[in-house]
């Protein structure tokens, strides 16, 4: 239960983003709902952080920029191809950190997964390819795919950074990144002066990013992961009903058939990965 509502609350957060896509820049949108997401970070972890410099290691620098990419990637892609779609592709991450893990040897091959996220791939195709005949939407669907690779990069940068360092260090420090990134980019965009529905939508889509994180981490711990994973995907059945509620948008039979093969694949690559964990622990 706690994973769907997770997912729920990160498509409330992309739908609230995408209703204000269309008239405000990318950069005064990370601002805003980053300004927002810190406060309520830096308020749920009650001032317990540490910012020594001795205490915060380069890594996090990497992974800051990472979450910089991805939000970044996330807005534009939101701003050009329907909701299902972007979501779809995004979670080709996990596809994506499987074949990084095997290929770092973090991981065993396994001809099975392998297959499963061959599988996923095709499927990623199949959603791209029907929008791929405009320029807009292609470039909302590379923009997709830049954020899978994102987020990707980011969980595996996230597997090296020392357990000392506590979660509420690193949550401080990417969302006042992205805060501080957006802003920047507004050196180079211009502005839009904003309406208070604007700065209600944003900050509600803040305010889902938070409690989705939150929902997450509490669903992922003292549990089998292989058990809570799979649901992780119901995020592009929430995102289809979604995108058809708000916005009428209705994949074609071939994105449907791609988005099933990306739940299957990286569903199943999800619980082979975890079996083949638990049976070298065994």
């Amino acid at each position: 239960m706690l994973m769907l509502v997770a997912m729920v609350c990160y498509v409330m957060n992309d739908t609230f983003v995408k209703l204000t896509a269309d008239r405000l820049p990318p950069g005064q949108i990370l601002a805003v709902r980053g300004a927002v997401a810190s406060a309520l970070v830096i308020a749920m972890v009650r001032g317990r952080i540490v910012l020594r410099r001795s205490a915060v290691p380069p890594i996090m620098g990497v992974r800051c920029a990472l979450e910089v990419t991805t939000a970044l990637a996330s807005v534009v892609a939101l701003s050009l191809v329907p909701l299902a779609a972007v979501t779809s592709l995004m979670m080709t991450a996990p596809l994506l950190i499987a074949v990084a893990a095997m290929t770092l040897r973090w991981e065993p091959w396994q001809g099975r997964r392998v297959l499963a996220i061959g599988i996923g791939f095709v499927g990623t195709l199949l959603v791209v390819r029907p929008s791929a005949n405009l320029e807009s939407s292609l470039a909302g669907l590379v923009a997709a795919l830049l954020c899978a690779a994102s987020l990707a990069g980011r969980d595996l940068v996230t597997r090296r950074i020392p357990a000392t360092i506590p979660s509420g260090t690193i949550a401080v420090l990417t969302t006042v990144t992205v805060a501080l990134a957006g802003a920047l980019l507004g050196l180079v965009e211009r502005w839009v002066w904003l309406k208070p529905q604007d700065v209600a939508v944003l900050a509600a889509a803040a305010t889902c990013a938070a409690m989705g994180n939150y929902a997450l981490i509490a669903a992922c711990r003292g549990v089998d992961l292989s058990v809570v994973t799979p649901f992780r995907y119901s995020i592009i059945i929430w995102a289809a009903l979604l995108g058809y509620a708000v916005w009428g948008e209705i994949p074609d039979m071939q994105s449907f058939s791609g988005i099933a093969m990306i739940m299957a694949a990286g569903a199943y690559a999800a619980y082979a990965g975890h079996a083949e964990a638990r049976r070298s622990v065994e």
